[in-house]
């Protein structure tokens, strides 16, 4: 028992040193708040948009406790932690890093500064580092000259980091006023900007000097040369990307040196003219985008996978037409798997000022296969400034589940990275159908009830039929869910309820993702008593057939009328017209419901008709 004892004392002991953590505030900083460019802490306003755990994989825990009225950022099971910041920094008119770290088990600590590779378009970052010696008892309140970390880019900070050296993992660390100052005044600079988004070829430009009050003259430098250079305050675009202008003050009276950043975008000019009109028929297709074709619901384009890539829908010549600039990799996400089991080939029309290959993976996500995801790559050579009609057999993508594609990926070959293309008409074909088609659709009058009938060519992809009626032709009620049979088949409907005078059928085809596109549209007439004309067909798209009876007024004429009462056309009849058979041209009007209309003297004989 005296052993239990001893093992539990031993074992609270080690639990209160792991979790050991300050008993008082760090010291109060006295630094002007003017020369403060402030991080983290109580004592000045802070930088907004710093991410103190921006999950880089690391193992470090962050947790945030009150100590002594300030909030203190801890960073347990210490290996290394990142901080990014939203909008990168200018320090440089700053001289010395603060920092107070206070640590019970870690006793050496690397603090870096870094220039990513997102702000300085490079393959890899700058982070040089500084090794800071920790004494285990009480606040270790730190300033580090800016100079000791050698070759950062002063006017482009966007990250640091902490890494526990001794011990190298499990280190526990809390860290107080982080911040940036400079030991002189200074200059507080206001008003510089550049514009907002310029395109390759733009004329030169001059910037404006921002207001300061300091005296210290201005000079300009751009990050980024082969965006943009500058000759003294004249800006001459180079080429596409994004550069940071930097407008440095230089030092006077009792000012130091001061300087404000702007980023300058250059984009390329887009295309001036759409992608060409697709042409296979609509049966054959399954589509994703393009305006000629109705797409898959469902559709993400721009689902977040982590990468840098910009999306933009933009009109170019009237049509909708995805953008992805500064690509690396872009992943589309499909709501519900597409069956492409019967495509032949994947289409789609690409436009790029500068990319020469790009690489196109279509996908099954590890949430349909149930474990590791299987993607395909095929890539694909552009001509830069044109459209590229592509068309990919499907045999580029062997190994992938054709009947459960739910993503595809675009990725920038040549270049790696900053490629820009515009997307459209992305589908599936092949030289059959791909989707349910209808083979023929008839409605008839039997007794009082209509009989439907139509029967199936092409049944790929199709889930039901919706059988719908309307009084109007506009309005239109579902009477019926018909179940697809799955192969091309026969099908029927009887209507025991028609409507009193005419009824209006059609079907909506449903497909496996819910897609519904609709039949032409039939009638069938229960007015009690005949109309007195006969006229075929009906529904009309061009011309129609009318048949005219005996006609006794030399004054007899045939009319179209809207429903509104407006008269749309007017053909003269006489006794000759007797017996005859008249052409209506309906090519042109509106889709509706209009009023044939036979005026004989004083008897006059209606029936309405369906224009397509």
């Amino acid at each position: 028992m005296k052993k239990n004892y001893i093992l539990l004392a031993i074992l609270t002991l080690f639990i209160c040193k792991v979790q050991a953590q300050p008993g008082t505030p760090a010291p109060k900083p006295t630094a002007n708040a003017g020369n403060v460019v402030s991080l983290w802490g109580s004592h000045y306003n802070n930088v907004a948009g710093t991410n103190w755990y921006p999950n880089w994989g690391q193992a470090t825990q962050v947790a945030y406790s009150s100590v002594g009225g300030d909030t203190t950022l801890g960073y347990t099971a210490l290996n290394y932690e990142g901080v990014s910041f939203s909008n990168p920094l200018d320090i440089s008119n700053l001289d010395s890093l603060h920092v107070d770290v206070w640590s019970a088990n870690c006793s050496s600590l690397d603090i870096r500064l870094i220039n990513s590779t997102a702000v300085q378009n490079t393959g890899n970052p700058i982070q040089p580092n500084v090794t800071l010696t920790l004494k285990s008892t009480g606040w270790n309140s730190v300033s580090i000259p800016i100079s000791q970390f050698t070759g950062l880019k002063l006017n482009v900070l966007d990250q640091m980091s902490f890494t526990a050296l001794i011990p190298g993992s499990g280190a526990n660390i809390y860290l107080e006023n982080i911040y940036f100052v400079s030991h002189v005044n200074i200059p507080k600079i206001t008003g510089f900007s550049v514009p907002a988004n310029l395109l390759l070829g733009a004329a030169p430009f001059t910037l404006t000097d921002p207001v300061s009050n300091s005296t210290g003259a201005f000079t300009y430098t751009s990050s980024d040369v082969t965006v943009a250079t500058i000759s003294g305050k004249v800006v001459t675009i180079v080429g596409a990307g994004s550069t940071v202008i930097t407008a440095n003050q230089a030092p006077a009276g009792s000012y130091s040196k001061g300087s404000a950043s702007a980023t300058l975008v250059v984009s390329y000019p887009p295309p001036t003219s759409a992608a060409p009109t697709p042409t296979k028929s609509a049966v054959n297709v399954i589509s994703l985008w393009g305006k000629t074709y109705t797409n898959v619901d469902g559709i993400n384009w721009y689902p977040n996978w982590g990468q840098a890539t910009q999306f933009n829908a933009t009109n170019i010549a009237g049509d909708t037409t995805l953008e992805y600039s500064n690509l690396t990799y872009e992943g589309v996400q499909a709501t519900t798997p597409g069956d492409v089991s019967k495509a032949n080939f994947l289409h789609l029309d690409i436009w790029s000022p500068n990319a020469t290959a790009i690489v196109i993976n279509l996908i099954n996500s590890s949430a349909v296969t149930g474990g590791a995801a299987v993607q395909v790559a095929d890539t694909i050579t552009l001509t830069t400034g044109n459209w590229n009609s592509i068309d990919i057999p499907m045999s580029a993508f062997k190994g992938v589940d054709f009947t459960k594609v739910d993503q595809v990926m675009f990725v920038s070959g040549t270049p790696a990275t900053g490629g820009v293309i515009y997307l459209q008409n992305i589908y599936f074909w092949a030289n059959g159908p791909l989707a349910v088609s209808l083979a023929n659709f008839n409605a008839a009058k039997v007794g009082n009830t209509a009989t439907l009938t139509w029967k199936t060519e092409s049944e790929i992809n199709n889930k039901g039929f919706n059988v719908q009626r309307s009084s109007n032709g506009t309005n239109w009620v579902t009477l019926k869910y018909v179940a697809g049979a799955g192969t091309s088949s026969n099908y029927s409907f009887v209507d025991n309820s028609p409507i009193s005078g005419v009824s209006y059928y059609r079907l909506g085809l449903v497909d496996a993702n819910g897609k519904i596109t609709y039949s032409s549209t039939l009638s069938v007439d229960f007015s009690k008593e005949t109309v007195g004309i006969s006229f075929y067909p009906n529904p009309v798209k061009s011309v129609m057939n009318v048949s005219i009876p005996a006609i006794q007024s030399n004054t007899a004429s045939l009319s179209l009328v809207g429903l509104n009462g407006r008269t749309i056309k007017t053909i003269q009849l006489g006794t000759q017209s007797s017996n005859s058979n008249v052409a209506v041209n309906v090519a042109g009007l509106a889709k509706g419901i209009y009023v044939l209309t036979l005026k004989d003297g004083a008897t006059v004989k209606t029936a309405k008709v369906v224009v397509e």
